[in-house]
């Protein structure tokens, strides 16, 4: 009887331990990681039918995205769509919910808009997907340097978290 109360005693321990364990990887994982960034850089006036939404949208007073700078006299010819793309992994145990990411403008100025993004996006538990967000700017296009803000929603806990894109 005694062999089994010690048996019964270390298994009980050792499922604890185990739920533990369990307990702290989850908390540790309930934000999604970036594992990787992307960055593209096209021209406004190869973008042209874009472009010419977003003036049109700036005019209508209907634009939905963020702006950062003066919008006034843009040219396609002075600016620049910067993607960028962030592969996103969520190893925890619940799914990433209202996945929303947002381009901190450079201190050089330059950065005008932000184009608006299509919902909110849901990462299934351990599951990895590409978030995506273009800015339009009159800056340099090759300084594509910026941070990222991506902000989530994990078991109802708003979560957020920088990325820098070099």
């Amino acid at each position: 009887m005694n062999k089994v109360m010690k048996a019964l005693a270390i298994a009980a321990l050792l499922v604890t331990v185990a739920g533990a364990c369990a307990v702290l990887y989850g908390v540790n994982m309930m934000t999604p990681q970036a594992q990787q960034v992307l960055v593209s850089a096209t021209p406004a006036s190869q973008a042209q039918e874009v472009f010419d939404n977003v003036q049109s949208d700036l005019e209508n007073g209907t634009f939905t995205g963020r702006v950062y700078g003066a919008t006034d006299n843009l040219r396609a010819e002075d600016c620049t769509f910067l993607t960028y793309t962030v592969r996103l992994a969520n190893r925890g145990f619940f799914p990433a919910e209202w996945i929303e990411m947002t381009v901190i403008p450079s201190e050089g100025g330059g950065d005008v808009l932000q184009l608006p993004e299509d919902g909110g996006r849901v990462l299934a538990a351990g599951g990895v997907g590409d978030l995506s967000a273009t800015l339009l700017t009159r800056a340099d296009a090759q300084d594509e340097r910026r941070t990222l803000e991506v902000s989530c929603y994990v078991f109802g806990k708003k979560s957020v978290f920088r990325v820098e894109a070099n």
